[in-house]
């Protein structure tokens, strides 16, 4: 199999995107399913609002990246065909996990205590749908993103070292 790697800004805003999206998912889902200390549950909430707010501008530049990159050509075309779909899965459910974080909002965004920026609706129907909405799609991101590393880890296995054409 030919070998292609990704470029410099590639893996950098892929790493970035997989750190936080898996902070985001385990600290959010910790949140959500325990009861932790109020002060603890706040500086969860606070944080991944931060870093998640962060990936929005940094998501154009993602999918530009996606689109410049040219996939070796595979012999299974099921099986390339089976990888981008679950790319753009990947990146429809971040967007779409993004959109419903911003549009859930009841309060301003904070981000960092650095900007304050106003919540874009302030009607109690639609941010506690799109709260509903961001724990679907949140859920699906993270059932992707198991099955993004599990293709990961049987690549490895057979051989194919997708881990090192996504390194610097």
């Amino acid at each position: 199999m030919s070998t292609c790697n990704y470029s410099k800004p590639h893996v950098l805003l892929h790493w970035t995107f997989a750190i936080i999206i898996i902070w985001a998912t385990i600290s959010g889902f910790s949140n959500a399913l325990f009861t932790l200390p109020a002060a603890i549950a706040d500086s969860i909430n606070f944080i991944n609002v931060s870093l998640t707010f962060m990936l929005i501008p940094l998501f154009g530049l993602r999918i530009l990246c996606a689109l410049d990159h040219q996939e070796p050509a595979s012999p299974n075309r099921v099986a390339r065909l089976l990888a981008k779909a679950g790319h753009l899965a990947l990146y429809v459910m971040t967007g779409l996990v993004l959109v419903t974080g911003v549009l859930m909002m009841d309060r301003p965004i904070n981000l960092f205590g650095l900007l304050y920026l106003q919540q874009p609706l302030h009607e109690q129907l639609l941010t506690d749908f799109f709260n509903v909405v961001h724990k679907y799609c949140c859920i699906a991101l993270a059932l992707l993103v198991i099955g993004h590393v599990a293709a990961v880890a049987v690549h490895h296995w057979r051989g194919e070292k997708l881990l090192r054409r996504m390194s610097l």
